[in-house]
């Protein structure tokens, strides 16, 4: 079966489809907790907030929300503030490295010379993406992610750096 993934910007509006898919990402981790639709819209609307909605076209009428990458900007860097795909058969298909890969080539040419993102140390699947796609760790966060009827867990920080896009002058 033939699909395409196709990538959104987001906008305010699309909070209670992000909301939504957050928890449904989110539903099965400990170290996370899924964003409520208010907090969606609240992070919609933070300054330099960039994101990217994905979906999945298969032949036929349905196209579902897949995944989703939301960024702030902040300077010359940029902080995944989330990234998801939807769990099930849309994972391992290549949605986050879609999203990751127009993120960095979006943000690359604006400005932005740095990716930096928190993971749950003990989420060794996104550390080994994350890892794969050139970010490497940069410190730790102690007691960063707040567990529901736990201890709080701690997060690694992941960098990378971005190359300019090729149509931007190198520094002088």
């Amino acid at each position: 079966m033939s699909e395409t993934i196709g990538l959104v910007v987001v906008t305010p509006a699309h909070a209670p489809v992000l909301a939504a898919l957050h928890r449904v990402c989110f539903a099965d981790q400990p170290w996370h907790r899924p964003w409520r639709d208010s907090e969606m819209a609240e992070v919609l609307a933070l300054p330099g907030l960039r994101g990217w909605l994905a979906t999945v076209e298969t032949p036929g009428p349905d196209t579902d929300p897949a995944g989703m990458l939301l960024v702030q900007i902040g300077g010359d860097s940029a902080d995944i503030l989330t990234i998801a795909t939807r769990p099930g058969p849309l994972r391992r298909r290549g949605i986050g490295r879609a999203l990751l890969a127009r993120a960095e080539a979006d943000l690359s040419g604006g400005g932005v010379a740095r990716m930096i993102l928190e993971v749950a140390e003990e989420n060794s699947a996104a550390i080994a993406f994350y890892s794969a796609h050139g970010y490497t760790v940069a410190g730790r966060r102690p007691g960063y992610y707040a567990a529901t009827g736990g201890p709080s867990r701690d997060a690694l920080v992941m960098a990378r750096p971005l190359l300019p896009s090729a149509g931007d002058s190198p520094p002088e």
